[in-house]
């Protein structure tokens, strides 16, 4: 079936067929008018985001920021500092978390066991007898968790649950946005509970920036060794910052209109204005992710389900043969969908000038390849004033947020 809907979609006729179905689809528009609503789920939780809508600083009325905390319930200290912290500033519209009970599969933490991850890990690193695997996705599926390293973890269960998180807590924002009516912010940042940004420095460097613009900016980009595969994404610990304009793209409804899946009708939606190019690389089928496609959805709506679907308490479920089974890291999903499926304009780094595929921008020039460089060496003992830090201690980053209000205490003041 995905082999003849690839086929299908890099027909010579696609781009003809597209633009009929776009002139289709807009004197429809006229007609009706309907909302696309994010994909259902086993579990519908209510949106409970925690966040604070406060004013925008003076010197930027239109400057909004939202933050997204991958948390644990676990360690929700961590989050409360985060919170305290994070709110203080006037640029932070909205400040949201994600933990266990916001997962497509909440009790992921408390039911599966060490067999299970020991599994997942045994299905993803066999490479034999795959069919069509991509040579992207084997170089990954062989970087894929060992038995070993999982072993020494403090809670390898807790770890592998937590992988599909940062999807559940976009879903989240996602949902608050439509019942809020809320737009996008110009900058939407992702990053762990143990993990702190400097927002005055984020202002200095991001509000005169054109936010409509594609743009996803990794606090610390990895590079793979070149060697095997020229790719890229964001250290999850140091988060990845989206503009508006790349929150839109990932959002917006896609229409592949030569495509047969499921009734084969396609929804009254305006289509991805990139659809034709989302459409090839979906038929390119590199990470299995065609199957997750239906009419309609849009590139978070795949995303979130290419992630959730295939559960790890299913592990003894998961078929080889048909492209079955979740085998990347957080960190990899991030970098894959956003690289081939231009969800951030090209770099301008020219190593990568011949690399299609490098859409991710690292901060200041933070990168980890054979060592780190710039934010990357910024873990544990941070220089003070640092734009970005990993696993600070919670007095290091109550006294870095003491700069803040200083400083606009002190700008309040003085009006």
């Amino acid at each position: 079936m995905r082999l003849a809907v690839a086929a299908v979609i890099q027909s010579k006729w696609f781009h003809i067929v597209l633009t009929l179905t776009y002139a289709t689809i807009f004197v429809y528009q006229v007609i009706y008018s309907s909302t696309q609503s994010i994909i259902s789920t086993q579990q519908n939780h209510n949106v409970q985001p925690t966040y604070k809508s406060i004013s925008s600083s003076s010197s930027s009325p239109s400057f909004s920021v939202d933050i997204l905390s991958v948390a644990s319930i676990n360690r929700t200290d961590l989050l409360k500092v985060q919170e305290t912290i994070f709110k203080s500033h006037p640029i932070v519209r909205n400040f949201f978390n994600a933990t266990e009970v916001d997962d497509y599969d909440p009790t992921c933490y408390k039911d599966i066991t060490f067999d299970h991850v020991y599994k997942v890990s045994s299905f993803c690193r066999r490479r034999r007898n795959v069919p069509r695997l991509s040579r992207q996705f084997s170089v990954m599926r062989n970087m894929y968790a060992r038995h070993q390293w999982l072993s020494t973890k403090p809670n390898p269960t807790g770890w592998l649950c937590a992988i599909q998180r940062p999807y559940s807590g976009l879903k989240k924002a996602y949902q608050h946005y439509q019942v809020m009516k809320q737009s996008f912010p110009d900058y939407f940042i992702i990053f762990d509970d143990d993990s702190y940004y400097n927002m005055d420095t984020f202002y200095k460097q991001h509000s005169n920036m054109n936010s409509t613009r594609l743009s996803v900016t990794a606090g610390c980009l990895v590079r793979q060794p070149i060697h095997l595969i020229n790719f890229t994404f964001p250290f999850g610990g140091f988060g990845a910052v989206f503009s508006k304009g790349s929150m839109e793209y990932l959002f917006t409804p896609i229409i592949c209109p030569l495509m047969i899946i499921g009734n084969g009708s396609i929804p009254m939606v305006v289509p991805h204005t990139n659809s034709e190019a989302i459409c090839h690389q979906l038929s390119q089928d590199l990470f299995f992710e065609l199957q997750y496609f239906h009419q309609g959805d849009s590139l978070f709506d795949l995303i979130y389900k290419y992630v959730n679907v295939e559960r790890y308490r299913d592990v003894d479920l998961w078929n080889v043969n048909d492209g079955g089974g979740f085998c990347m890291h957080s960190d990899w999903v991030m970098g894959y969908f956003i690289n081939y499926y231009n969800v951030s304009e090209h770099v301008v780094d020219p190593f990568y000038k011949h690399t299609a595929e490098a859409r991710i921008e690292s901060y200041k020039g933070s990168e980890i390849y054979a060592h780190p460089s710039g934010m990357c060496k910024n873990e544990r003992n941070c220089p003070i004033g640092s734009d970005i830090c990993h696993k600070p201690s919670i007095d290091w980053m109550l006294n870095e947020a003491k700069h803040w209000k200083m400083t606009i205490n002190g700008s309040e003041s003085s009006k």
